[in-house]
């Protein structure tokens, strides 16, 4: 009868291993947000970015895409409502205005966003991370603070204030 027990309670702390194993594999399976962001913008996505403009009291829509290159330079072309391409890259970001035919470049010094500095860098200071969820998290820096959410395993959107205090939403998706 020992050996019956002994043979029973074996299987049983068996089946405890096999589930813990399936657990501990399972969760590493499902990284957090945080993690996700970064493969997120190595895709090419699509984008709409709401703004409330303050004096008219509407919302102002932006619409284009996101291709990130093979040297991790990024391009952004705004389809809607002006014509507009964005380079951008270590050494800083470059501005063509289609419809006036013109062309601004800004060193990487000269900009001091979180956004992009984390699309060039890939990386978030994880002191600056709070609220961290299944799906989202915030981060607080200089003042500012950005919420990320995925909505889906293929969309994601950011809600942040400019530097002029404007409600931004930008939601983004994988083409």
């Amino acid at each position: 009868m020992a050996q019956e027990k002994s043979w029973f309670q074996k299987e049983i702390n068996l089946k405890y291993f096999y589930i813990n194993i399936l657990f501990i594999c399972s969760s590493l399976v499902f990284a957090s947000p945080v993690d996700e962001l970064k493969s997120f913008f190595n895709t090419d996505l699509i984008f709409t970015q709401s703004s409330f403009n303050k004096l008219d009291k509407n919302y102002d829509i932006s619409e284009g895409s996101f291709i990130r290159n093979l040297d991790n330079s990024v391009r952004v072309d705004i389809k809607s409502p002006f014509k507009e391409i964005y380079f951008l890259n270590k050494d800083g970001l470059e501005i063509h205005d289609l419809e006036f035919d013109q062309v601004k470049n800004i060193p990487i010094d000269e900009i001091n966003n979180f956004l992009v500095n984390f699309i060039i860098n890939g990386d978030i200071d994880n002191s600056k991370i709070n609220n961290l969820e299944k799906n989202s998290f915030t981060v607080v820096e200089d003042n500012s603070k950005f919420y990320f959410e995925f909505l889906d395993q293929n969309t994601l959107q950011i809600k942040f204030k400019d530097n002029m205090e404007v409600n931004n939403l930008i939601k983004f998706s994988k083409k």
